[in-house]
This record gives C-alpha cells, structure tokens and sequence, in this order.
C-alpha cells in the first residue's frame, strides 16, 4: 500500500464540500427535515458522490486494492471529521453530540466500503 496522503487529504476535503453542499440543499433548498425520505435520499447522494471521488482518486498511476481503498476510505472520513469539527460544529451545529448521531455513522460506514468496492474494482 502506497497511499499518496496529500492526494487522499485533498480528496477527502472535495467530498466533505460536496457533502456540505448536498446536505445544504436537502435542508434548505428542498426544506427537508430528518426523515426516511431525506435519509433515503441523502445516503443515495452520498454514494454517488463517494464514487465519483473515489473513481477520480483511483484515476492514473495509483495503487489500487481493497486495502488500499479502505485506507483511501478512512483518511477521507477523517479529513471530513477534521472539517466538520473546526466548521461544521461551531459555526452550524453548535454541540458535539453531532457525533452520537446513527445516521452519520452509517454514513462513515457507507463512505468506507465504497471507497474500498472502487479500489478493487480499479486493482
């Protein structure tokens, strides 16, 4: 495994972006509270913009695997988890418990195996 972890930060802030940019428009463009049907639409938008970061990440002359998108996975989860504690919670969210929240793990979880499928897929 040879992670280049500059690319992987860079990555994983594009996806924290186009993350806060889904979420905004659910929220306030579509005016949709926390339900099934935004979970629902925000876990299919997640995957679809996991994938694509994950297939530009693995785009080139990059290691690819399983193992390497799990790690490609996690330091992209950790950059957004960086992000969402020096923006997202003090400026938005305003309480830490943000993270006790299901949902955003099965997030953090759905985040990881896609970038873990592409790796493999692009092996």
């Amino acid at each position: 495994m040879v992670m280049k972890l500059k690319r992987a930060i860079s990555f994983g802030a594009l996806l924290w972006v186009l993350i806060f940019f889904e979420v905004s428009i659910l929220m306030f463009g579509l005016k949709l509270e926390p339900s099934a049907l935004y979970y629902t639409i925000h876990y299919i938008l997640l995957a679809a913009l996991t994938f694509g970061v994950a297939w530009l990440y693995f785009k080139g002359k990059i290691e690819a695997g399983i193992k390497e998108g799990l790690l490609v996975g996690i330091v992209c989860l950790l950059t957004g988890i960086v992000l969402d504690v020096i923006i997202t919670i003090p400026l938005f969210v305003k309480s830490y418990s943000f993270f006790a929240d299901i949902y955003l793990w099965i997030g953090f979880l759905e985040t990881i195996v896609i970038f873990a499928i592409i790796g493999k897929i692009k092996e």
